[in-house]
């Protein structure tokens, strides 16, 4: 009986919203493991205030900063000048979310807001108005390159040809 019951749910699959547990229960005098999904909950005492930025940082804004291998550094620069001062865990809670767009008053993600533009060098300023201007690219034109995409998807074209279509319509100048 163990064993059929074992053979019937076969591996536990690894899922990306939460874990796999087993809970043993009583059926027809047989002790038997039913699998069951615990969801994780992503503490930011678990996973730190740098964590947040990098994994709740907007889609869009995630793809233009990688697109520009800036992610790091954005994560780096707004916790530095944001958030490490703080010392109460609620203030940097809240400045986290607040940066990020999440808060409960501040609802609206502004990449510009996140970069302390007073305190950077000419370099330095040179360096994040161009992945602003990145950021600002990617937020205006990537619903229309999704889309482009997905149309594409459906009739079937070769994904080596949608990227070219994408490059040739967006990308060129």
């Amino acid at each position: 009986m163990r064993q059929k019951i074992k053979d019937l749910m076969g591996e536990m699959p690894i899922l990306d919203h939460g874990v796999m547990v087993t809970h043993k229960i009583l059926v027809l005098g047989f002790w038997v493991r039913i699998p069951v999904v615990q969801q994780i909950f992503i503490s930011m005492r678990n996973a730190g205030y740098k964590s947040m930025l990098r994994d709740r940082c907007p889609e869009v804004v995630d793809y233009a900063l990688k697109w520009q291998k800036a992610k790091e550094r954005w994560v780096n620069h707004a916790y530095v000048n944001f958030i490490k001062f703080y010392v109460d865990n609620k203030e940097k809670n809240h400045a986290t979310r607040i940066i990020l767009g999440i808060a409960k008053f501040y609802r609206n993600f502004e990449f510009d807001k996140s970069i302390d533009w007073e305190n950077l060098t000419d370099e330095e300023t040179m360096y994040w108005k161009r992945v602003s201007s990145w950021v600002g690219w990617f937020m205006k034109n990537y619903a229309y390159i999704e889309n482009m995409y997905n149309i594409s998807r459906q009739t079937g074209k070769d994904e080596m040809n949608i990227k070219i279509q994408i490059i040739n319509s967006y990308l060129s100048t």
